[in-house]
């Protein structure tokens, strides 16, 4: 999914099928996305030209689609149930049989730990993609079976650390898909690239973590704490998508290898002349590093980037840039066409990674970092990507440090970086500097403000109008020493506020937060792009420099 990174691809097809879902059971969904997997890897292997789109009436992915058939020009769409794709498939030999698993029967809900999980439907997953067979929940077995297929294994008598200690040798180790086995989705990329699939942190994880490539993607999701796996992957040099909700990659991603992405165009506005009289404050979205967010909903809801305002209120955005220009061109594409001249896009990371932790399991964390970093460069010189974001367990630990200074020397024409500190996300608005190898230093600026309901003592400390009164203060306070304040504050995209903030703003979630708050800022401050705020960061330091005849270094 990223530059260097060939173990993850996606041929085009000569023609697709499409598939409706509407009154499918879950088993039956799990059969089509097995289908459309087995098809998707034929293709990869040219013994196939036809590949399957699952219907969906997701308004995001019927964009996607329409994008997708315009790229790929296909000679014949067509439209077949899953039965008669079955039917279809086997007939083309793409299906040799079937793989018997058993639905998850554990109460509780999903991406949760749970008593009694059954695992068979992951484990079902790796061998439908080794044995070219469908995934069939015993529900639908005498159905199957009456088709005249096969069975070609009983995913339901073998563990996942069996399934993986016999098949490691022949699966690809450029990724691995983690995911919930109540989970449908993402078992179609799983199969067309013969992945392990897995879920849970346990000693399984991290040995199949250990067996991954270096700087290969982890797709799906987990259970537990969000750091705790995270920090898994991130320990053996890898990245997490959160990709465990997207549809239909592999031939979104057939459609995007035709497909040229976007850069970014600088507007002038960014590099501005300063106003001494004025402080300056910019609000940046967490959570863009979210991919199945990205593709699913945020461009088309109003709580996002289809808001109401249009864009009039300066907002910048964490986003995945990087690894969505290549999985998913035509989201990242509408993302350009979109962008507001006075919001910034900032690469969140890669890929959901820590870099304190990245690669601390391996021998080699500093060659690590360091080929991460230039892969970055070559997409941030494509895309014109400016920022880079990222969230850390310690912002300020010596490993952190190390990390920002390999990002600085291997990533061209950066403004700068902002490090989020993992829970509360907010770091005292503390700017490191690090010098970029070409003798100018880029700032490695921490949040002062956190905008997060129910984070702190008191629920109101992070709601969008105190916040706007503490901006005020510090602006004022600056105004008396004839300073600016340049500062900015990090908005929680998943808080909702309509408890305990009063707003013309309604619902007071995710851009209305910014936009509630921009509305109480004083006239001493100005709301500006992340990245104009970098810049600004970047000139103060400079004048000061000059002032004093030196650049001290923190």
């Amino acid at each position: 999914m990223t530059a260097g990174t060939d173990g993850l691809y996606s041929t085009p097809p000569a023609q697709v099928i499409v598939c409706d879902t509407t009154g499918l059971s879950p088993a039956e969904r799990m059969l089509l996305e097995s289908l459309s997997g087995l098809a998707a890897l034929a293709v990869n292997r040219k013994e196939f030209d036809e590949m399957v789109w699952i219907g969906t009436d997701n308004p995001s992915y019927r964009q996607i689609f329409r994008h997708t058939l315009a790229a790929l020009s296909p000679s014949a769409v067509k439209e077949m149930d899953v039965w008669q794709l079955l039917a279809y498939l086997k007939s083309r030999k793409v299906v040799k049989g079937y793989v018997l698993y058993r639905a998850d029967p554990s109460a509780g809900p999903l991406y949760s730990r749970r008593q009694g999980m059954d695992l068979s439907a992951n484990v079902a997953t790796v061998y439908a993609s080794l044995l070219h067979g469908v995934l069939v929940e015993e529900s639908l077995e005498k159905q199957i079976a009456s088709t005249g297929l096969r069975r070609l294994k009983d995913a339901r008598r073998e563990t996942p650390a069996a399934c993986f200690e016999k098949n490691r040798h022949l699966l690809n180790n450029r990724s691995a898909l983690s995911i919930d086995p109540r989970v449908i989705q993402c078992r179609d990329i799983a199969i067309a690239q013969q992945l392990m699939v897995y879920y849970n942190t346990d000693p399984l994880s991290e040995r199949i973590l250990e067996w991954v490539k270096p700087l290969s993607p982890i797709l799906g999701w987990n259970c537990g704490d969000e750091d705790e796996y995270t920090g898994a992957i991130s320990r053996w040099g890898h990245y997490n998508t959160a990709t465990n909700w997207c549809c239909n990659l592999p031939l979104i991603m057939a459609a995007s290898d035709r497909t040229e992405p976007a850069a970014l165009e600088e507007p002038d506005t960014v590099k501005p002349d300063s106003d001494p009289s004025l402080s300056y404050h910019a609000f940046l979205m967490s959570d863009g590093d979210n991919m199945q967010w990205t593709m699913g909903s945020f461009l088309d809801t109003p709580l996002y980037f289809a808001n109401p305002d249009n864009h009039r209120t300066p907002i910048s955005w964490t986003l995945c840039p990087v690894n969505l220009s290549v999985v998913s061109t035509s989201t990242w594409n509408r993302m350009v066409q979109l962008k507001s001249p006075h919001s910034s896009f900032v690469e969140y990371g890669g890929g959901y990674q820590y870099p304190d932790e990245f690669a601390s399991r391996r021998p080699n964390r500093a060659e690590l970092l360091t080929e991460f970093a230039r892969r970055m460069d070559w997409h941030f010189r494509r895309l014109n990507l400016k920022v880079f974001g990222f969230i850390c367990k310690d912002v300020f630990s010596p490993q952190a440090r190390e990390a920002y200074e390999i990002y600085a020397r291997e990533i061209t024409g950066l403004t700068g970086m902002v490090a989020i500190q993992y829970a509360p996300y907010n770091a005292g608005g503390t700017v490191l500097w690090v010098d970029n190898g070409q003798g100018e230093e880029i700032p490695v600026a921490t949040a002062r403000y956190a905008i997060w309901a129910d984070l702190f003592d008191l629920s109101t400390r992070g709601a969008p109008d105190y916040i706007a009164s503490q901006i005020n203060r510090e602006a004022a306070e600056a105004a008396t020493r004839d300073r600016v304040s340049l500062e900015w504050t990090v908005v929680h995209a998943w808080s909702d506020f309509g408890r305990t903030t009063v707003s013309p703003y309604r619902p007071q979630k995710g851009y209305n937060t910014v936009r509630h708050a921009d509305r109480l800022l004083s006239p001493l401050v100005k709301n500006v792009s992340l990245e104009e705020l970098l810049w600004r960061i970047r000139k103060e330091r400079i004048s000061r420099s000059t002032d004093t005849g030196a650049i001290h270094h923190p």
